[in-house]
């Protein structure tokens, strides 16, 4: 999802103002599972977070899960 008045458009997960690339960030680079991403976004749920670094799989040149 994208809004104009958030993030100056960057695409958001539905009903928060959290960049779907902080997630990627937070799985791919920092190598957090996602319950920890949980852990600091508490008003995630598991199934969010889950699509956004199951697609982030998509992009990993590191191969790690």
């Amino acid at each position: 999802m994208k809004k104009e008045d958030v993030w100056n458009g960057s695409p958001i997960i539905e009903g928060t103002r959290t960049r779907v690339i902080d997630i990627a960030i937070e799985y791919e680079v920092l190598g957090h599972s996602p319950d920890v991403i949980i852990d600091g976004h508490p008003y995630l749920n598991l199934t969010q977070v889950q699509r956004f670094t199951e697609a982030g799989d998509l992009f990993s040149h590191s191969g790690r899960r």
